[in-house]
């Protein structure tokens, strides 16, 4: 089976009725076929899985828990997404009280002119 890019990286088939007579669970006639995977330690080593055969119950189920999972998945993402800005909403009160109290953060105001100054170094 050819996996073209952007294919789908799970496939599903049904069994036809000629494979499911010499087998001895007929009741696994979902055959799921992964596309090839790429271990992270080596790069140019492809792996393609071997299909795996489960009941439409199982399949079914499956779908469901994958589901739940993503939207906890989601609903962690929106939380860390409102901590980010509860965060940035901080920083930007702290920044605008720092300016509107006219008294500059020497710190910062040296940071800036050692990153002037670099920048003056780096030929353009």
């Amino acid at each position: 089976m050819r996996w073209p890019t952007g294919a789908p990286r799970i496939a599903l088939r049904l069994l036809p009725e000629g494979e499911l007579t010499r087998n001895t669970h007929p009741e696994a006639c979902v055959e799921v076929s992964f596309g090839p995977l790429r271990p992270s330690d080596e790069p140019d080593m492809v792996m393609v899985p071997a299909p795996l055969r489960i009941t439409p119950a199982d399949l079914v189920r499956l779908r469901v828990e994958a589901e739940l999972v993503l939207g906890e998945i989601r609903v962690e993402v929106m939380r860390a997404e409102i901590a980010w800005e509860k965060a940035l909403g901080g920083w930007y009160e702290e920044g605008r009280a720092a300016v509107e109290s006219r008294q500059p953060d020497t710190a910062l105001l040296v940071r800036v002119l050692e990153g002037l100054h670099k920048k003056d170094l780096v030929p353009t």
